[in-house]
């Protein structure tokens, strides 16, 4: 496979099932690369000794390509034997900072759900733009954010001894072997309803991003930091004014803030709010439910994406709230209010074209067009690094 092709619906998918019960945007690719005729083992939850043996001769068996894709660290982790001499396969990275360095390493092609991943590789932003804060403050109280908060001060101290060592494992970025494969939009999943008004601004995010950074272009120091600082503290700043004069929903405030909402609750809030807090982190990491909120005619008020979403400005309220005081933030609250019908009306305009763009066999499509030497699409980014004089901002 090496120096050839690739070529989508001809390589076996490998994701898992413990992911896939939750998430909607794994079945929805899984059945996509079904219906193209591709080959998909699911890694079954939770798994055995018998069902790793399965995957190892399957993948044994030929030299078919593979793509691994929606899986945990440790997931992977249990596919090491397998693939340690095979090797021949590529990944799919979400969050590509805690996946075992290996695979991304060793994978043929590394395929980005978030930008971030590929301006990393190609030396254009760090992984990390503003500074966390030294102390985590976990949201909601679980063993993992206690725990996460408690080990930041140790990974500080280790963060130059493990990042000297990381350097020397970093492998020779190819950027023609770097794709771009955003979330899809499932249009059925966001029916646009009118919902009665009842919140001016509201959170159903979380505010507590904490990671253990494996990959070797993350830096260790950042491990267990809250990366959502940004949330947490525009979020903060929002509740001071709850009821005077805004009318605010706030998950953490709840009597079951360890309980996450359902999908219908999560859709039914949106579309009950005026303004919708959205950030991608202190790590400018792309998430889905940008074009969500979007897709729900909802209007967000945050931090846009340096790279990606080009139609998000049309959609966003921008606030900077780690360059801001609370006493300023009450009158662009204000502000963002007067303008709430202007940015709801964006949404609306955007909101077919959205559902189209991120359509999944479209996404797959464009994959493949990247795997076959074609730039990125336009309408996905601000700007393709890898091909800076390509067309990609359009407008509704």
């Amino acid at each position: 496979m090496p120096g050839q092709r690739l070529s989508l619906n001809d390589s076996l998918w490998v994701s898992s099932d413990s992911i896939a019960v939750r998430n909607l945007h794994t079945r929805v690719e899984t059945d996509a690369v079904r219906e193209r005729g591709a080959r998909v083992f699911n890694l079954k939850f939770p798994y055995e000794k018998e069902n790793l043996e399965a995957l190892r001769k399957l993948v044994w068996q030929s030299d078919r390509h593979v793509i691994l894709s929606w899986l945990h660290p440790y997931e992977l982790k249990s596919f090491y034997p397998i693939f340690r001499e095979r090797k021949n396969f590529s990944i799919i990275l979400d969050d590509w900072w805690i996946v075992p360095h290996w695979f991304i390493r060793e994978a043929e092609y590394k395929i980005f759900r978030k930008y971030n991943g590929i301006a990393v590789r190609l030396g254009k932003t760090d992984l990390v733009t503003e500074t966390p804060p030294l102390v985590t403050r976990p949201e909601p109280i679980v063993k993992y954010s206690v725990a996460a908060a408690a080990l930041h001060w140790p990974v500080l101290a280790l963060g130059p001894f493990v990042d000297f060592y990381r350097q020397l494992k970093r492998e020779n970025v190819a950027p023609e072997k770097l794709f771009y494969l955003p979330f899809p939009v499932v249009a059925e999943a966001l029916p646009l309803k009118d919902e009665e008004l009842k919140y001016d601004f509201c959170l159903t995010a979380s505010t507590c991003g904490v990671w253990m950074m494996r990959d070797a272009y993350a830096p260790f120091k950042y491990a267990f930091a809250n990366l959502y600082y940004d949330r947490q503290r525009l979020m903060d700043g929002i509740s001071m004014f709850a009821g005077n004069p805004f009318k605010v929903y706030d998950w953490r405030r709840l009597d079951r803030p360890r309980t996450p909402v359902s999908w219908e609750e999560y859709i039914q809030l949106t579309r009950q709010s005026r303004f919708i807090v959205a950030t991608g982190g202190l790590h400018n990491a792309a998430v889905a439910k940008y074009a969500e909120y979007l897709c729900l005619g909802t209007p967000m008020i945050g931090r846009a994406l340096p790279f990606e979403y080009p139609w998000l400005d049309d959609c966003l309220f921008p606030v900077n709230v780690l360059r801001l005081t609370p006493g300023p933030l009450k009158p662009l609250l204000h502000e963002a209010l007067e303008r709430y019908p202007v940015f709801r009306e964006n949404c609306l305009k955007w909101r077919a074209r959205i559902l189209e763009l991120y359509e999944m066999h479209r996404l797959l499509d464009m994959l493949q067009a990247q795997a076959d030497g074609q730039p990125i699409s336009p309408g996905y980014l601000k700007m393709d690094l890898k091909n800076p004089s390509a067309p990609n901002p359009e407008r509704a």
